[in-house]
């Protein structure tokens, strides 16, 4: 029997063991956590008390214990200890640290990707300390971003010079780099591309939009979508930049995503690269809408199965009907401790609808921070919608102090609109 070692518990991680147990896998969860805050050491044939960062114990372990197979879910850190341990073991992982340093290094990501003939903002370079004539050449407003971090953080808008400053001082405090991206501002909606990869061959499986309640921070996407508009625009003009992109990374095998923003000048241009799923978990979601499942996809690559590139689905080409969905649960910014969360237990019964949360009743709430995903797939947008209503009667996250800190998407008119526009080719 085959041996996987899945290293920590994060968004997807169960999925994952779920999917190896069905195969006949034997399954190991190791960190630091004990079982009662581990949803994956409650699922799986064994746990290991080792810390995820301590490669020579868990290297040893592996050899002694005969592990077959390491993996990991969403998580950059986890991620990247399993990339080395496979490599000390000499076992097969989708993501390589060469293609890995492209989605944690945007100043080299951007030359690379300018060097293929790839659109992007125009950027800046600055000195530390900064140049006279380099301060003189930003033309405002610019983005300013610490080069090896994710989901907003670090992230400034700034209008003038002093505002420039204190955004490098900033983007540099949060980052383990004295490197940035300073670059145009654009503006525009936001989309990514997520593509499924075999032996260097790439499929773009589906375009992804981006929804936030109104009035709450557009980075809370409370909704992440196929229901989208432009999506012939996506394809014909910046996705197959996107792919060439990819291949020149070095992207091979496994699950890869880029965002670009359509900027108001008409135009697409590519932002970003993630090479691992999604926090939004739209793989999930996708197994229905395509019939394409990630997750047994890099599972059995680390298995050591190879990945058959006549299996990729063919690249999305113009807007789906049918609408693959994840409902995140963003919090507002009261913050606290979570007291309680009901009906999700409900919303897991439901046909079709797949919940993956980690938050459970005493964990600390980070105001406008993500708790969890509900993922399905509709026939429709007006399925979609009801779907959303219902979550939104049914789950509430209450803290200590009483209130429901739970962001609820209701800007339905928005997405009827957004969804005729798709199937109209716009």
């Amino acid at each position: 029997m085959k041996k996987l070692l899945m290293l920590g518990t994060s968004y997807g991680t169960c999925l994952m063991l779920e999917y190896a147990k069905s195969q006949g896998v034997y399954t190991i969860v190791t960190d630091y956590n004990e079982p009662e805050h581990s949803p994956g050491k409650q699922i799986s044939d064994e746990y290991w008390m080792l810390n995820t960062g301590d490669l020579d114990a868990l290297e040893a372990k592996c050899r002694e214990e005969g592990v077959n197979a390491v993996v990991c879910g969403i998580s950059e850190f986890n991620l990247e200890m399993c990339m080395e341990l496979c490599r000390r073991l000499g076992l097969p992982c989708y993501c390589t640290p060469e293609a890995w340093h492209y989605s944690r290094d945007k100043v080299d990501y951007k030359a690379l990707a300018t060097a293929v003939g790839a659109p992007l903002a125009t950027d800046y370079y600055l000195s530390d300390p900064p140049t006279r004539a380099e301060l003189d050449a930003v033309k405002y407003p610019v983005v300013v971003k610490p080069v090896d971090l994710s989901c907003n953080r670090g992230i400034s808008y700034v209008h003038n010079e002093e505002e420039l400053l204190i955004a490098c001082d900033y983007a540099r405090s949060m980052s383990k780099s004295r490197k940035l991206v300073i670059e145009r501002m654009l503006h525009g909606e936001e989309w990514y591309g997520v593509y499924a990869l075999a032996d260097g061959q790439v499929s773009l499986l589906g375009l992804c939009a981006m929804y936030a309640e109104p009035g709450f921070p557009k980075f809370c996407y409370s909704i992440t979508s196929t229901l989208s508009n432009h999506v012939e625009d996506f394809c014909r003009e910046i996705n197959p930049h996107i792919e060439n992109v990819l291949k020149a990374v070095g992207c091979r095998e496994g699950y890869a995503w880029t965002q670009a923003m359509l900027d108001e000048d008409g135009h697409f241009y590519i932002l970003e690269m993630g090479y691992r799923l999604d926090g939004d978990m739209m793989f999930v979601p996708f197994k229905d809408l395509l019939g394409f499942d990630t997750i047994a996809w890099i599972v059995d690559y680390a298995l050591g199965r190879h990945n058959d590139p006549a299996q990729l689905p063919p690249s999305q080409q113009k807007a789906f009907t049918r609408c693959a969905t994840s409902y995140m649960l963003w919090t507002d910014d009261r913050g606290g401790t979570i007291a309680s969360i009901e009906g999700l237990d409900e919303v897991k019964s439901w046909p079709g609808v797949v919940v993956d949360s980690l938050a459970a009743p005493g964990d600390p709430i980070r105001p406008y921070g993500p708790l969890g995903c509900i993922l399905f797939t509709t026939d429709d947008c007006e399925e979609m919608i009801a779907l959303i209503q219902k979550v939104n009667e049914t789950v509430r996250i209450l803290n200590t102090d009483g209130h429901d800190v739970l962001i609820r998407y209701t800007d339905f008119d928005y997405l009827r609109r957004t969804y005729r526009e798709g199937l109209e080719g716009k």
